[in-house]
């Protein structure tokens, strides 16, 4: 039995629906939506446009990650070709390798919720998560059964449980050694080949910067929005496969065919800060030139806490097996929790924002 630790109740309940959230709603909103659900900033605080704060940094880093995944899913691609032409010890460790780095490339979007439409559309096709039924698997096996392999343009008419991150996972390390047998090399081949057409899509996407045209006020907003989103999602990482105390659920863990859970997770958190930096000119430096150093240096300083002190273990699965790994869960928790309760309290308050609920609440 587990020591029963400091834990809210959204852990408890195996549900990342944390602090009440910092947005509205999901996904793309207009103008008039989003001039509704946030009250522009208060008289007594300093405004957004005298700071001259738009989201051309943002849409940078978004352009930049975009065509760091295109080329991640190159290599993933040329990998997997190169296993099929010859199996080996040393062609698939290269192709594992490759599919690793191009599922860090993606953490930069994971959980995305605001920016281009086109882009966001394309999320399931990358990652189909939690794969908890396995359903990634029985898909990929009654394709095997068909007389003939669908092709890489065949894939995008199939289910997105084969088309993205996972169903190479399951290629790779689940089912690795069947990998020799050129059919299913074929087929991971052709999903490879897939997953470098909607990398392209995606870049494609991100050219355009959505919010060029927002005001400030909305521009802010936004931004919130895709700091909140992603920092969600990222608790629905960690909290859905740690259930409750002595009760996990780690077929709901991401990537825990290939055992590197926490490599992922870690990925993520560096994909928030980031964000939260927008190289210097995010929320961190807006905060600082608003008069609020303390909050910007306080969250600022959490994440690179919470990153320095990072558990060593990869697989989040074994951590579960244990109580020391379990805690060490808890601990990322509660720094992540402590980032999403600053946001949420202390930035709000001092750029004077008016919060509205998550869609989630209530559910």
């Amino acid at each position: 039995m587990y020591t029963k630790p400091f834990l809210n109740s959204s852990l408890l309940c195996g549900v990342a629906l944390g602090v009440a959230t910092l947005l509205t709603g999901c996904g793309e909103a207009n103008n008039d939506k989003l001039s509704t659900q946030f009250a522009s900033v208060a008289d007594n605080h300093v405004h957004p446009e005298q700071t001259g704060f738009n989201l051309t940094p943002v849409h940078e880093m978004s352009v930049n990650a975009a065509k760091g995944y295109v080329l991640s899913s190159h290599v993933l691609d040329k990998q997997m070709g190169k296993l099929c032409q010859r199996y080996s010890e040393e062609t698939l460790q290269a192709a594992q390798q490759a599919w690793l780095q191009s599922m860090h490339s993606w953490m930069k979007f994971q959980g995305r919720e605001k920016g281009s439409e086109a882009a966001l559309a394309l999320g399931w096709k990358v990652q189909f998560w939690p794969d908890k039924k396995n359903t990634t698997g029985r898909k990929i096996k009654q394709l095997l059964q068909a007389e003939t392999l669908p092709t890489s343009q065949g894939i995008a008419d199939q289910s997105v449980a084969v088309q993205g991150l996972g169903a190479v996972e399951w290629f790779l390390f689940q089912e690795k050694k069947q990998l020799a047998a050129p059919k299913y090399c074929q087929l991971a081949h052709a999903i490879t080949g897939n997953m470098l057409t909607t990398a392209k899509a995606l870049e494609m996407a991100w050219e355009e910067n959505p919010w060029q045209d927002l005001t400030p006020q909305l521009a802010l907003a936004e931004y919130l929005g895709a700091l909140n989103n992603q920092l969600d999602y990222t608790l629905k990482k960690l909290t859905r496969p740690m259930g409750k105390p002595g009760q996990p659920k780690p077929y709901q863990a991401e990537a825990w065919r290939s055992q590197t859970s926490m490599l992922s997770l870690k990925a993520s958190v560096e994909a928030l800060h980031q964000l939260y930096l927008a190289n210097g000119k995010g929320l961190n430096h807006l905060l600082i030139e608003s008069g609020h150093e303390v909050t910007a240096n306080r969250i600022n300083q959490r994440f690179e806490l919470l990153l320095e002190d990072w558990p060593k273990q990869n697989s989040m699965v074994a951590m579960m097996k244990t109580k020391e790994g379990y805690r060490e869960l808890i601990n990322v928790f509660n720094g992540l929790e402590y980032i999403q309760i600053a946001l949420h309290d202390d930035v709000a308050a001092e750029l004077g924002i008016v919060m509205g609920f998550n869609a989630t609440d209530g559910d």
